[in-house]
């Protein structure tokens, strides 16, 4: 009896199955590290919250703004790859768009981009569609309990 092997790749149906789940993962990861690095990196010592490169890059006038609106554009071209139904990524879209206007305010805007994590926000809406994540929990505290620190 012959087996039916994908042509394409050289694998067997399920070993392509297997494949594309690891693929997923390993975007889910990457995504998750990039939203991270972007809402929530660093911990501000006697305040207790977290920061991360957007709020920095949000100091910058003008070019720090549309620099994190891109970073947040191509999280969500990833979760677009990923299979994020359309309502999600419009949901999405207007958090990434209503950080980057609010975030081109000056002064205002700096410290909008402390508080507001449209990043984070975007992981959760993406954790609903692809999993891995805790709906409830922040992005943040998610990730140090699944690396196993804190």
């Amino acid at each position: 009896m012959r087996s039916r092997i994908d042509s394409k790749a050289g694998l067997h149906p399920t070993d392509q199955g297997i494949a594309d789940l690891k693929g997923r993962e390993a975007a889910h990861r990457r995504l998750r590290r990039l939203a991270k690095l972007m809402d929530s990196q660093v911990r501000v010592p006697v305040l207790g919250f977290r920061i991360g490169a957007d709020a920095v890059l949000g100091l910058v006038p003008g070019i720090g703004d549309v620099a994190s609106g891109l970073i947040g554009a191509y999280l969500i071209y990833e979760a677009h790859r990923l299979g994020v139904p359309r309502a999600a990524l419009l949901r999405m879209v207007a958090n990434t768009a209503f950080d980057t206007a609010l975030g081109a305010i000056p002064v205002a805007g700096d410290v909008w981009d402390f508080f507001f994590r449209a990043n984070d926000r975007n992981m959760q809406i993406l954790a609903r569609h692809v999993g891995g994540l805790p709906i409830d929990v922040p992005h943040e505290d998610a990730t140090y309990k699944e690396d196993g620190r804190r």
